[in-house]
């Protein structure tokens, strides 16, 4: 009986890390670049982030990203590989310390609209990156909307030219930022007018990705509920098998024990002189003939 629940505990073991932790958790990003169009197509920061996972990452990988309480989300994708196309079909949704994403390719994006502090034509916003993820190269540049008449960052860019879009970026040089360490940049601007920069040009053609689609937490939701209501099916169905398997072995072997233990009984007397057992109705020995 004991060696029948140690199986059955060895087997949860096996299977319950597997249908809850297949995935690990990456701590390194090799490459982040960070693109920050503000007054681009809404009157807010479009902030995209395209990152690549160092090469020794465990696929799929959990991603958790630090995304600020006031952004509005725009999408969640990972970057396929085989075409470079951005696809939204990974796992996401809200964690503790940020937002979590589970993605089956190294390469991935990242979009969210950060609200800027309006005060008459003026506009200011900060970005901050702080993660428990190590990144080997970020890079981060700022685009001037196409309507502001002046624009600073603090501290100061690098490398301020005009790309072949007719938009004026802002860019700071790679550098690595730890885990635990920050980077953080203050954006001041004036608008000469309200237009957006979408609304009087056609889409940039830039080094990142265009804006990807807007994400959809019901269908991710309903993926990530189809998939962990197979994963339990699958485990209650792995223990009631085994459970089965074990059951009837147990009961088969008590059943030949029983019969052994009810026929060794059935004989209640021994002969007296070979000693061979006997029937209780028996007048002769059925071994050696002696008169009982």
């Amino acid at each position: 009986m004991k060696h029948k629940y140690y199986f059955l505990l060895f087997m949860l073991a096996m299977i319950l890390p597997a249908a809850g932790y297949a995935q690990g958790r990456a701590t390194t990003i090799d490459t982040l670049v960070v693109d920050l169009w503000p007054d681009y197509d809404r009157a807010s920061v479009l902030v995209l982030l395209t990152g690549t996972l160092s090469a020794d990452t465990k696929l799929p990988a959990t991603v958790i990203f630090p995304v600020p309480a006031t952004a509005q989300l725009n999408a969640v994708a990972r970057i396929d590989s085989s075409d470079g196309v951005m696809k939204d079909d990974i796992l996401s949704g809200p964690a503790s310390s940020g937002f979590r994403f589970t993605t089956p390719d190294l390469r991935f994006r990242v979009e969210y609209y950060l609200p800027y502090v309006v005060n008459n034509n003026r506009r200011t916003f900060n970005f901050t990156w702080f993660a428990d993820l190590s990144v080997n190269s970020f890079q981060l540049k700022v685009q001037k909307p196409i309507s502001a008449s002046f624009l600073a960052v603090e501290p100061a860019a690098v490398n301020v030219s005009k790309g072949q879009d007719g938009f004026t970026y802002y860019a700071f040089p790679a550098q690595a930022v730890p885990a635990g360490q920050s980077f953080s940049v203050d954006v001041d601007y004036t608008m000469a007018t309200a237009q957006l920069s979408a609304a009087s040009l056609a889409p940039p053609v830039t080094g990142a990705q265009k804006p990807g689609i807007p994400a959809t937490p019901n269908i991710t939701s309903g993926n990530k509920g189809i998939i962990t209501a197979a994963i339990v099916s699958s485990i209650f169905l792995t223990i009631v098998f085994v459970w089965r398997i074990v059951t009837r072995r147990g009961a088969s072997n008590r059943s030949v024990t029983q019969d052994a233990k009810a026929q060794k009984q059935s004989h209640t007397k021994f002969c007296r002189d070979c000693g061979d057992p006997l029937d209780k109705d028996d007048r002769f020995c059925r071994n050696c003939g002696i008169d009982l």
